[in-house]
């Protein structure tokens, strides 16, 4: 019998207890999606544990109390102001300093217009989710073989529909089938969206996305039209970024600020699945090596996906309590 250790994991059981299935015999869940780009398999599950009632107009209500979003406003005018019984954008609608700038601030509130919301310094990208609708959300994260210029395995989406959260998973059984991936995301996947939700994908899912999308099709789909067709960048969709957040307003009170971790200590829920992130890459070519023999590792890692998308509503959920 022979042993399997990356580094401190040891793979030999998920080798062992899988060995010989196929994907379809894992996860009767699945079907074969084709396109003009080709075809890959796509797993999906309804959660109806993931609770709907995200409270996004929350954000409103903390957005009509930062007086330091008006011009010339900054920590101590806004003191001064709320010891005067100053309180909201809207009691300063009639004052002869800052009326101007207040009511251009509420007036983007009423609109809705998050981008020029989002310009102010004052404002960050979730404090202007009441602007959208919880179907409006694509929760997404990627696995890939290595962190610069290398395929991507998986695409991993979440949205909720019906009152149900849903996920879906988009596995390149072989290589040559990221192709049709990225088809099926830019012509079915990203018009029915209009904000991404990720765990720092700010800073690799989606400019690791658009780079991917560069070099198959030389146009990046998650651009404005107005924008260089070349940027590797989202400009066209809101992005919230969890993680930032998580640093943000949990400064200094954990040592990571790992998904996991998140996972362990806001929602105080450890997943089954214990697959390093890092190992994902090595998992998948030793499946190329011999797909019959290590299958395990390929539902080792679609289970590790999955997670990464199943905690997202739940951890957005906590940081807008």
């Amino acid at each position: 019998m022979d042993y399997y250790k990356f580094e401190s994991f040891d793979i030999t059981p998920l080798v062992e207890e899988h060995q010989g299935k196929r994907l379809e015999d894992l996860y009767q869940n699945h079907r074969i999606i084709k396109n003009d780009m080709g075809e890959f398999i796509e797993f999906f599950w309804e959660q109806g544990d993931i609770p709907n009632d995200i409270n996004l107009f929350k954000t409103q209500k903390k957005l009509l109390y930062n007086l330091k979003t008006v011009n010339y406003i900054g920590e101590f005018i806004e003191e001064k102001l709320k010891k005067r019984g100053v309180k909201t954008l809207t009691d300063l609608k009639f004052n002869l300093n800052f009326s101007g700038s207040a009511n251009q601030i509420l007036n983007l509130i009423k609109n809705k217009d998050y981008k020029t919301l989002t310009k102010n310094r004052y404002i960050n990208d979730l404090d202007v989710s009441f602007c959208f609708n919880i179907e409006d959300f694509l929760f997404l994260d990627i696995e890939t073989l290595g962190i610069i210029d290398s395929p991507v395995i998986i695409v991993g989406i979440g949205f909720f529909k019906n009152e149900k959260f849903k996920i879906h998973i988009f596995f390149t059984r072989k290589l040559e089938e990221e192709i049709a991936i990225y088809e099926h995301l830019r012509t079915e996947i990203f018009p029915n969206f209009k904000c991404f939700i990720t765990y720092n994908g700010k800073t690799f899912d989606i400019p690791y996305l658009a780079n991917r999308f560069l070099y198959f099709f030389d146009k990046n789909p998650m651009l404005s039209e107005d924008d260089p067709p070349y940027e590797k960048c989202n400009t066209k969709f809101h992005h919230i970024d969890l993680y930032h957040h998580c640093r943000r307003l949990f400064k200094g009170i954990f040592n990571t600020y790992s998904l996991t971790n998140m996972e362990e200590k806001l929602l105080n829920w450890t997943r089954e699945n214990t697959l390093p992130s890092n190992l994902v890459g090595l998992c998948y070519r030793k499946y190329n090596e011999n797909a019959e023999r290590y299958i395990g590792l390929i539902k080792e890692i679609i289970e590790h996906n999955f997670y990464d998308i199943y905690s997202m509503p739940l951890i957005l959920k906590t940081l807008l309590i």
